[in-house]
């Protein structure tokens, strides 16, 4: 009867141990992601999100894609003497341990050529690869900007 008592508890511990593993399979975290909503005709919208690197590694951002755009790019909107530029970043470099903020006025993602237009309560698919190729696939919702 102990032995077997022992058994269970063993099983269980196991258990518990993989179900925490499921849980942290990946070493990144996408939070609050949204597209702004464009004027019809728009032929470029913008997208942001919070990415949490939660390893103790340094990791970079390599792409994002998805099916409802052409093309993606990672901007930076920069202003100098009053004027604003957009600069295009071919990867996004995420400390260790920290997140890296895309949002209005600073760091976006650039989605160009929208398949069809995209309005308030549309959702889209998008993969962001990461180092070692790791993809993350997160559904973003479209939202109209709050001024």
């Amino acid at each position: 009867m102990r032995i077997l008592s022992l058994f269970t508890l063993l099983a269980l511990f196991l258990l518990s141990l993989s179900a925490c593993n499921e849980t942290s399979s990946s070493p990144v975290v996408i939070e609050g992601a949204w597209i702004r909503e464009a004027p019809p005709n728009a032929t470029a919208m913008a997208g942001y999100m919070q990415i949490t690197n939660t390893t103790d590694k340094h990791i970079i951002l390599h792409s994002a894609a998805s099916p409802a755009f052409k093309a993606i790019e990672f901007h930076r909107s920069v202003e100098k003497d009053g004027v604003y530029r957009m600069i295009p970043h071919l990867h996004l470099h995420i400390a260790a341990n920290s997140t890296f903020e895309l949002k209005p006025g600073d760091y976006h993602l650039m989605l160009f050529t929208p398949a069809k237009r995209l309005v308030e309560g549309d959702e889209v698919t998008l993969t962001l690869t990461f180092s070692e190729d790791q993809d993350v696939e997160t559904i973003v919702p479209v939202k109209k900007a709050e001024y």
